[in-house]
């Protein structure tokens, strides 16, 4: 996860969007709120000191994530995604949804990321979970691990149905 962008935020009508770390300042406790360890894997001018005092378990996002490789044993390894987006896609509800999210589907594992608007275009609840307050992150979290072979099956059903290539290449062509 990118802390902070470097160069100006954007501003919409006056008011200034930040990145991820305006967003995860809402959620800087979840780690108190869940029954499993949550790990970042974050890069940039991250409060190390902070996040891991409030339980986070932190590894450096450019380690995990330097070749394709690498990645995709990352993701493997991991027991799901827990995401927040940047502030401005939130705040506009533009339906940004990750290529990690889809990522993490594709590979059997569970995510809950921040709803930006994507919970119109795509399922929420079974396999992917969208979320907006830290309640509703800790419930989703919770939920996963109730059933967790079931909510894998559903994250790689959700890839199938939604992030296939010959499936999103032959709705393109044809709304073309």
């Amino acid at each position: 996860m990118s802390w902070k962008i470097d160069e100006r935020p954007p501003e919409i009508a006056g008011c200034v969007l930040g990145a991820k770390d305006r967003e995860f300042e809402k959620f800087m406790e979840l780690p108190r709120r869940v029954s499993v360890p949550l790990e970042l894997a974050v890069s940039g001018r991250a409060p190390r000191e902070a996040l891991v005092a409030s339980g986070w378990q932190l590894v450096d996002g450019y380690t995990v994530s330097n070749d394709a490789e690498v990645y995709r044993d990352y993701i493997l390894r991991s027991r799901g995604e827990w995401s927040v987006a940047k502030q401005a896609y939130v705040a506009t509800r533009s339906g940004w949804f990750s290529c990690r999210t889809a990522c993490y589907l594709a590979a059997g594992k569970p995510s809950v990321a921040q709803d930006t608007g994507w919970s119109k275009f795509y399922p929420s609840g079974s396999g992917l979970f969208a979320f907006s307050t830290l309640e509703e992150a800790a419930d989703a979290i919770a939920n996963v691990e109730r059933d967790y072979a079931a909510h894998c099956h559903a994250a790689r059903e959700v890839a199938a149905e939604y992030f296939d290539a010959g499936k999103v290449l032959r709705k393109l062509l044809a709304d073309c």
